[in-house]
């Protein structure tokens, strides 16, 4: 198993950003997020080890819920990566299951995540529009805009979910 700890070191962001380019090689890539690893403090940013070695990162990042009750603060799972040379070893699924015990622990009402349908489900994840959830981005396949509800499901969470910041 890798070791799993939080990013706080920005000495870590080169080696972050490398894993990324090389599990979204086919993509070209993604910087999407460096901003927010580099310059926030409001985020959660995982790594795995192994060997001393980042193979592996998780960021989740502010959202906010448009609601009829007002803005909800919540977060967005923005982003998963795991070194080719490392995926298929439970990595990917180790860096989640953490990220989201350490919500759960802050009392976090909604995590959402625009991702694979067959992948993200197996931690709670469920299609957005089941709970009245709207992604900020038009054309997103509504089976991969998901959310999940790390305290359990609370009355008046429906509404448009975007990240903050982006």
């Amino acid at each position: 198993m890798s070791g799993i700890r939080a990013q706080r070191r920005p000495a870590d962001l080169p080696s972050i950003e490398a894993v990324v380019a090389r599990a979204f090689a086919e993509h070209g890539g993604t910087q999407a997020f460096r901003r927010f690893r580099a310059e926030r403090d409001d985020i959660v940013s995982l790594v795995a080890e192994r060997d001393g070695r980042i193979v592996g990162s998780v960021l989740f990042s502010p959202v906010q819920l448009a609601s009829a009750a007002g803005k909800i603060p919540g977060m967005g799972l923005g982003q998963l990566a795991v070194d080719p040379d490392y995926q298929n070893q439970g990595i990917g699924t180790e860096l989640t299951e953490a990220g989201l015990q350490l919500l759960t622990e802050r009392g976090c009402p909604f995590v959402i995540v625009i991702g694979h349908a067959h992948y993200y489900p197996r931690f709670g994840f469920e299609p957005g529009e089941q709970h009245d959830f709207e992604c900020q981005w038009n054309g997103i396949p509504a089976e991969t805009f998901m959310v999940m509800f790390p305290c359990g499901r609370q009355p008046g969470l429906t509404g448009k979910a975007t990240f903050d910041g982006l």
